[in-house]
């Protein structure tokens, strides 16, 4: 079978790495044996490039995937966590602090983590990180930072420039001789002025990678002599205390040369695309710069690309922006020279602060796709613009961007938006802010990440708010409808069916969840044919708005209700959702889909197809941080391992949802499958295995799960190997229990059926197997490892 694809974000390089052979091989040797390394070292020096070419080499070492965690864009140290959970894709769960989050479920996962970029928020990303290394020992960290981050146990390398040897062959020249001939076509070192020049700038710039190739950039227009001369006068220009420490003035006196090299109407322009976090586009530096003519600024942006001071990105429809790091900052400290930082800032914040409120209204419609992205495209952006207006006490504003953001991103699972909106109520109250109804509403989907009573509290303040004059609302309904949900998380049945009903009631857009919340309730309090009346119109409403969010919403809601009646219509229903789910990249309800197939598939003894399908349940809701479908899924497993005869490890899948309260009101059935286990295994066995479940957190009990899934699915794909492909499922448990020794009549009693059809089952085995009696089915179970030994399910 031929490896899966790679986990993690690790962009791909598109240029190669010069004269860092030996250098990457040594850092792929320390993170293997050191669980953090530091890689120090000026501005410019190559630090970002060195840890993604170390990450690549080692991605395929790493299963839980190799990530990427740019901090340069976070302007707020207090935003380290929730940029280091996010980059992770961990949303926040319950009360729990975010890196508290983090921290846990990284915890004995092989992954490896770079940080990039550290020093400006130096302090907070140490402590960040000492608490993911103190929780576990595995996962495998590797920080940029110009300055050590001081956590005990960390491992530091001074990354040095490039060698300058004085002659053509020094791996300084090379990388100038390789990206001048990128911008130039036939551009080479030929005769010995050129040489010469090459050389002196190579000196000149101390090595230092980014200088070299900002240098490099300008041989499309001036030639190497050029450079050389326009370098020195440049940097004895500079010379002098006033430019900061002696680490910071070799890379600030290069990219102030390029910066000098611009004219007045550029040097502006790149002063306000330095106030963006994770790049920008054209309208949004047309709005921060103040500039009606897109046409002028598109041209000021062109030539800074070919003059290699921004990037273009023309990955998608819509060319995007960035700056270098270094770059960024010094055009930031010329903007703040300028004493127009603030008001430019203020721009930035109030651009997307519009920008959101504006999309929020084409989110519930076919175009839900390209509000989402942008929504995750510029979630720098909108995390550095909502922490400016809270500090700037531009309420109005924040409260635009955190309520919107929330509002589109939770359904691309960007529970970080949902927990700005939180975070701001107070003082969005105290303001009495206008769209203050719609920042309720978005705090109420934190019913998603464990916080349901406080939840449907927020949601409910914002079905009172616009009731009253002078607010800005949701659409109708759905305030009410966010409260429902989290009625149904806390428990509230009644209470759900009741609202449900009401928006299911309303005309308009809100019909579109309104009428499958309300299928939802029905087939729920087992109202199911009620329920079934309503399907239709269901769907009809979803496609009639046309957002494929609620549109798989529904049918997932519709296949449940049938799944009571026409199991087989069910997973037609799914079928269709999934197909959804994938045109449109909606993963929200993958886990929802895959966990309720899997029940189905339990049911009808397709053993396999369910525990796959759990595996991909759990995962999913592992990675959103939906936990209240996390409990769900989990409590909904001993039923399968039951199944499975695999009792011991359904006892131990009991005791640890006994911690979580709400898995006996989403699984009524516990209760009685508890006590047939504990009669099959017996009082102190059955103890045991509910204490070592009753040891485990969620994040446990998910981890212990996922594991004996993978040791159920290789013994069913052992047994299949050897021949059990020729037995029914329920052929199977009856060939396991007669290996245990167990009389016609007890096999009977454990799997619920009749001893004349148990019989039957024998009798059947006897002629696939091609054997006569007991002993001789046994020896062939035992001969293909068709029993399990104990060992194999015990916890631990």
């Amino acid at each position: 079978m031929s490896p899966g694809p790679r986990r993690g974000n690790l962009p791909r390089s598109t240029t190669t790495l010069v004269g860092r052979a030996e250098v990457v091989a040594e850092l792929v040797a320390l993170v293997r044996s050191r669980q953090l390394v530091t890689l120090t070292g000026v501005g410019g020096v190559g630090k970002s490039r060195l840890a993604l070419a170390v990450g690549a080499n080692l991605a395929d070492e790493f299963p839980d995937g190799t990530w990427l965690v740019e901090l340069a864009p976070v302007s707020n140290p207090d935003a380290v966590p929730d940029a280091i959970a996010t980059a992770l894709g961990i949303p926040p769960q319950g009360d729990a602090r975010v890196i508290e989050t983090v921290a846990e479920a990284l915890a004995g996962r092989r992954l490896l983590i770079l940080v990039d970029n550290c020093e400006h928020v130096r302090t907070a990303a140490a402590a960040a990180i000492g608490e993911i290394l103190a929780r576990s020992a595995v996962p495998r960290i590797l920080v940029t930072s110009r300055e050590h981050l001081s956590v005990p146990g960390e491992t530091v390398r001074s990354v040095s420039p490039l060698t300058v040897d004085g002659t053509v062959t020094s791996d300084a020249v090379t990388l100038f001789a390789e990206r001048a001939g990128a911008v130039r076509q036939g551009f080479g070192i030929f005769d010995k002025q050129t040489a010469d020049a090459v050389i002196e700038i190579c000196e000149t710039l101390d090595g230092l990678p980014l200088g070299i190739e900002l240098a490099a950039a300008r041989m499309a227009a001036m030639s190497a002599v050029e450079v050389r001369d326009r370098l020195g006068d440049r940097f004895r220009l500079l010379t002098g205390p006033e430019l900061g420490p002696d680490r910071q003035a070799t890379l600030r006196h290069a990219v102030g040369w390029s910066y000098d090299l611009l004219n007045d109407d550029e040097r502006a322009a790149l002063r306000a695309a330095s106030v963006f976090a994770g790049g920008f586009d054209l309208p949004a530096l047309c709005a921060v710069a103040q500039a009606s003519d897109d046409i002028e600024v598109l041209r000021l942006v062109d030539s800074l690309v070919r003059k290699s001071v921004v990037s273009a990105h023309h990955s998608s429809a819509q060319t995007r922006y960035s700056l270098f790091e270094t770059i960024r900052a010094f055009a930031d400290e010329r903007l703040a020279e300028t004493a127009e930082r603030d008001a430019v800032r203020d721009r930035h914040a109030a651009y997307f602060a519009c920008e959101a409120a504006r999309r929020w209204t084409l989110w519930n419609s076919p175009e839900w796709r390209i509000q989402v992205d942008w929504v995750q495209t510029e979630l720098a952006n909108l995390r550095v613009a909502f922490h400016w207006s809270v500090d700037r006490d531009h309420t109005e504003v924040a409260t635009d961007i955190a309520a919107h953001a929330a509002l589109m991103g939770f359904s691309v699972e960007l529970f970080e938006t949902v927990a700005w909106a939180e975070s701001l109520l107070e003082a969005a109250t105290r303001a009495d802010v206008r769209r203050l109804p719609r920042l309720y509403a978005a705090a109420g989907y934190a019913c998603f990440v464990g916080r349901a009573a406080v939840a449907t509290e927020n949601a409910h303040q914002a079905t009172v708010l616009e009731s009253r004059p002078g607010y800005e609302s949701c659409e109708p309904g759905y305030a009410t409808f966010i409260e429902a949900l989290g009625q149904v998380y806390s428990g509230n049945l009644d209470r759900y069916i009741e609202l449900t009903r009401g928006v299911a009631a309303l005309a308009g857009a809100g019909r579109a969840y309104g009428i499958a919340a309300y299928i939802d309730g029905l087939q729920s309090a087992g109202r199911v044919e009620e329920a079934l009346e309503l399907t239709g119109d269901a769907v009809a409403a979803a496609r009639e708005v046309g957002n494929p969010f609620w549109l798989v919403y529904t049918l997932w809601i519709v296949g449940l209700a049938h799944s009571k009646t026409d199991p087989q219509h069910a997973l037609e229903m799914w079928d269709i959702g999934v197909a959804q789910l994938g045109e449109h990249d909606i993963r929200f309800f993958e886990g929802f889909l895959a966990r309720d197939a899997a029940l189905l598939h339990t049911s009808d003894g397709q053993l396999e197809a369910a525990l796959i399908l759990f595996d991909t349940s759990i995962g999913a809701f592992v990675r959103s941080g939906a936990v209240a479908q996390l409990v769900i899924t989990l409590a909904s497993l001993p039923a399968l391992f039951e199944r499975l005869d695999r009792p011991s490890v359904a006892r131990t899948m009991l005791g640890a949802m006994a911690n979580q309260p709400a898995s006996l009101h989403h699984v009524p059935t516990l209760a009685d499958l508890g006590r047939r286990l504990d009669d099959q295994l017996g009082d102190e066995p059955a103890a045991r295995f509910a204490s070592a479940g009753g040891a485990m957190d969620l994040h446990d009990a998910a981890a212990y799960a996922v594991h004996q899934i993978d040791l159920a699915r290789r013994a069913l794909t052992a047994t299949s190997q050897h021949g059990v492909d020729r037995l029914t499922a329920r052929e199977t448990q009856v060939l396991r229990l007669i290996a245990d020794g167990a009389t016609t009549r007890e096999i009977s009693e454990r799997l619920f059926i009749s001893a004349k059809t148990a019989d039957n089952h024998i009798q059947h085995i006897y002629t696939k197997l091609g054997v006569t009696n007991r002993a001789a089915a046994t020896r062939w179970a035992l001969d293909r490892e068709v029993v399990v030994r104990a060992t194999e399910t015990n916890p631990g």
